[in-house]
């Protein structure tokens, strides 16, 4: 006799087709088992409960067409979270060229404050998707793909933030060595850089320990942009890159609460505002 189990594996071995990944086939192998589990309940034996659950399902290639529009349509805080990385590159691309010092540390310090500005400004949009992601979280829960395609972008970003952030800090050492005589000082503002990268690093990391929780990833991206904060304007209070400024102090405060706050909501559970209206 068959079990439920069974019968799923061998509808896995059967489903397995060109075009329907492993995430998919996992989300529909939930949604078999549910309604089959239910069926049983009902008082329907297990393999009619099984391939009447099967035929409710679809054809494999309807759903794979299905899942490939969803995934095709991107999330609309991602599309700006993109559109505003490469309207940043341009700009940086011409702001720096129009001011460029052809020496060979004014050439260094241009590639340095592009690749910093480039990787703490995706950092910062990656948190931003993390503040989306919880608050639209709280109307209306993510399907599974949708979840892991937003975990996935948030991954190439991080990435990306990670490979210009690392440069900033390297071309940044090199700069101060042209212009001071030493590669490092442990001042703040290079304190700054190394924490960012270390906390891209750690990102990363948690992305490929816990593939699994694409929310609880998307949640602690958030952290990212206090991360960022600090680094960017923190020193601007002292240091050798101090730029004066009263309020930057209560302003920080104000920003680390403020996330604090969003990844506090991060906990809420799903569609909560929504059932609340619903009343």
């Amino acid at each position: 006799m068959h079990n439920l189990e069974e019968l799923i594996m061998e509808w896995r071995k059967s489903a397995g087709i060109p075009g329907v990944n492993a995430e998919i086939l996992e989300e529909l192998e939930t949604h078999l088992r549910e309604s089959t589990e239910q069926l049983v309940r009902s008082g329907t034996p297990l393999p009619d409960a099984f391939q009447r659950a099967v035929v409710e399902l679809g054809a494999m290639p309807k759903i794979s067409s299905e899942f490939r529009k969803l995934e095709e349509r991107l999330w609309l805080p991602v599309k700006l979270a993109v559109g505003m990385t490469g309207l940043l590159a341009l700009v940086l691309t011409i702001f720096l060229a129009a001011t460029l010092d052809s020496s060979r540390a004014g050439l260094v310090l241009a590639a340095h404050i592009f690749s910093v500005t480039l990787g703490y400004t995706l950092t910062l949009l990656i948190g931003g998707l993390g503040i989306c992601f919880v608050t639209q979280r709280t109307f209306a829960d993510f399907s599974s793909s949708r979840l892991h395609a937003i975990a996935r972008i948030s991954f190439v970003l991080g990435s990306v933030a990670l490979f210009f952030t690392t440069m900033g800090v390297l071309l940044g050492m090199i700069w101060a060595k042209l212009e001071w005589g030493r590669y490092w000082a442990c001042d703040s503002k290079e304190l700054g850089g190394l924490s960012v990268v270390i906390w891209l690093a750690c990102y990363l990391i948690a992305h490929r320990f816990f593939k699994n929780s694409a929310r609880g990833v998307l949640a602690i991206s958030m952290l990212g942009n206090i991360v960022v904060s600090l680094a960017w304007f923190g020193p601007w209070e002292n240091g050798l890159h101090r730029y004066g400024s009263p309020n930057t102090s209560m302003l920080l405060t104000g920003a680390i609460l403020v996330h604090l706050g969003f990844f506090a909501i991060g906990f809420v559970p799903a569609g909560r505002l929504r059932l609340r209206s619903n009343g």
